[in-house]
């Protein structure tokens, strides 16, 4: 039976030299970044409240350690924004333990299709794979652009799809833009993400082109993936949006 699970394994395996998650550290004022395998997640805090951008791997052995050294406990957060199902991203749904259960769960209602499993995740070839696990937890799910609101953090949803059906950016206080797994880094230029790994690769490339006329137009000020760092050189983020990395 094919999993997905260990086909990202395999593609991350031969692109180790480029996969290079950030340490757990303070990123800015307001911002930590979690690393959790060859992983990022991210915890913005303001005031009281506090928020996730995705939530790392299903029952991770090392949360609490890295939770630990930015002083921040994991049911401590309001809010978790999944950017997609993969469970590198999301593995806060398909766990039992009680981390998150107070913490309220977002993601985009077109990421159900592979919940569900009534389309695939990926294509190999002519095989189809499906997503494989199964949701644990509650989820609220949206459909649109809308601002969401935890307490004074405003949260701006992206739709970008591509990667996944559902795949969505996040503009937060309209400085940080997190953009998951549509886009990697290598030597500070942007490569659309790996295609093996994509849904639709057509579609994840009209995506990040409109994700840069959204990031100029509103002044972003960074761009942060999940695997491969940070950088605030907006144009070269998205240099190479159209090209897979060779």
């Amino acid at each position: 039976m094919f999993d997905i699970i260990d086909t990202i394994k395999k593609v991350k395996k031969k692109t180790f030299m480029i996969i290079n998650p950030l340490k757990t550290k303070k990123l800015f004022e307001n911002l930590y970044s979690i690393e959790d395998g060859d992983s990022n997640y991210f915890i913005y805090k303001k005031g009281k409240d506090i928020i996730a951008i995705d939530s790392g791997y299903k029952d991770s052995s090392t949360r609490y350690q890295e939770f630990k050294k930015i002083n921040i406990k994991v049911n401590e957060i309001d809010a978790v924004f999944l950017t997609h199902i993969d469970s590198d991203h999301a593995g806060c749904l398909y766990e039992e333990s009680s981390d998150f259960n107070n913490t309220t769960i977002y993601l985009h209602e077109n990421e159900k299709k592979h919940l569900s499993k009534s389309i695939e995740r990926v294509k190999v070839g002519f095989l189809k794979i499906k997503h494989k696990l199964e949701v644990k937890k509650d989820i609220t799910f949206f459909n649109s652009n809308t601002p969401i609101y935890i307490g004074d953090i405003k949260v701006q949803p992206i739709l970008t799809a591509g990667h996944t059906l559902g795949h969505t950016c996040y503009f937060i206080d309209d400085k940080y833009l997190f953009i998951g797994d549509s886009l990697i880094l290598k030597n500070g230029e942007g490569y659309r993400f790996f295609d093996l790994l994509g849904f639709n690769n057509k579609e994840n490339s009209n995506s990040l082109y409109k994700l840069k006329d959204f990031a100029i137009k509103n002044n972003c000020e960074y761009i942060i993936t999940s695997h491969t760092g940070i950088t605030n050189d907006i144009e070269k983020a998205f240099k190479y949006y159209n090209k897979k990395l060779s």
